[in-house]
């Protein structure tokens, strides 16, 4: 090993220590194949970067014939959820299916998440992770249901608290889990998206300060996951057109590169650098996942994911993901130019 890639390793060991949480990095050179790896292979919470694999599924179902990116698609009162613009919305809007993957990838939107993944369905998912070989990615978890079992709590989750809601469901097979969030939606189906987002801002705050640590316990045990390898396979996917069509991969990228957070690994390269990116957040959890395209080097992929964090910690995961992001490019392009 190079001792420029040791000292790169060395530094997500310092970084991890002073997080005091567990740090997993995934980096390919997609020219050399060269890769730099830290806790690649662990499970963590994917946060809102499942909506990678969510878009290279939908795109594949376009390819297919299956959907139109052209297709509208109506706002409902019952897939409303906190986080994003569409909850804001009037019901009866009539997005796109080219405009719900721009909102989000662009702008973390929950609600045209969970409108796309109705449209696929959801064991849809997994199952296109399995055909392209990524064993690790386990997207299982709506944000509405997720977020309605955080927030209210009612029918099987009365009164429970963040371990007992973790316990109850880690009691489910895979078919009582279904029919536990088929309940949940149905329970809650006359909730409006305002009076979601009312209820949610109540218990957790507008920082998402308030209840950290009962929310850390379902969080960092119940949402989606998957390791930092297959993230940066799948990114490396993308990059080489190899889990969908040219144009749709074309597509990917473009709308990945307009991702509005650009304060993790966008932040520590060098001004101008291209980015196609999606970040991601859940209580004790910082995640940033990239293709990196410098000027004078072939493109690299990056992930690097936070979990176990502090509410403390979170803040200075961002500025841990961006140094971590700088010496990665400078390991990746030092010296070297494209032929």
């Amino acid at each position: 090993m190079a001792t420029h890639d040791q000292h790169v390793l060395q530094t997500m060991a310092r970084l991890e220590a002073e997080l005091g949480g567990a740090v997993g990095v995934a980096a390919r050179d997609l020219d050399s194949g060269r890769e730099l790896a830290h806790r690649a292979d662990e499970l963590f919470p994917l946060a809102s970067v499942f909506k990678i694999p969510l878009m290279v599924d939908v795109m594949r179902r376009v390819d297919a014939g299956g959907l139109a990116l052209d297709e509208r698609v109506a706002l409902v009162e019952r897939l409303k959820s906190p986080g994003g613009t569409l909850i804001h919305c009037h019901a009866g809007l009539q997005p796109t299916v080219r405009d719900l993957l721009y909102l989000m990838i662009t702008l973390s939107d929950n609600t045209a998440t969970d409108m796309l993944w109705r449209l696929v369905g959801v064991p849809s998912i997994n199952a296109t992770m399995r055909a392209l070989g990524l064993e690790t990615i386990d997207c299982f978890m709506p944000n509405r249901e997720y977020f309605l079992i955080e927030t209210l709590r009612n029918g099987d989750w009365q009164g429970l608290s963040g371990p007992e809601v973790v316990a109850r469901w880690r009691s489910l097979d895979e078919t009582g889990r279904d029919e536990a969030l088929r309940r949940v939606a149905e329970l809650n189906a006359a909730v409006t998206g305002e009076e979601f987002l009312r209820r949610y801002t109540e218990r957790f705050g507008y920082a998402e300060e308030k209840d950290h640590d009962d929310c850390f316990v379902i969080d960092q045990a119940l949402d989606n996951q998957g390791s930092p390898r297959d993230i940066v396979r799948l990114l490396a996917m993308i990059a080489e057109t190899r889990c969908a069509s040219r144009a749709s991969c074309k597509l990917m990228i473009e709308t990945l590169t307009r991702q509005e957070w650009r304060n993790r690994i966008p932040a520590g390269l060098p001004a101008g650098v291209k980015v196609a990116n999606k970040t991601g957040s859940v209580s004790g959890t910082i995640n940033d996942a990239a293709i990196v395209f410098p000027p004078a080097a072939a493109p690299f992929v990056l992930v690097v994911f936070c979990k176990g964090l502090s509410y403390r910690a979170q803040d200075a995961a961002e500025a841990a993901i961006a140094h971590i992001a700088g010496s990665v490019y400078h390991a990746f392009t030092g010296g070297r130019t494209k032929s």
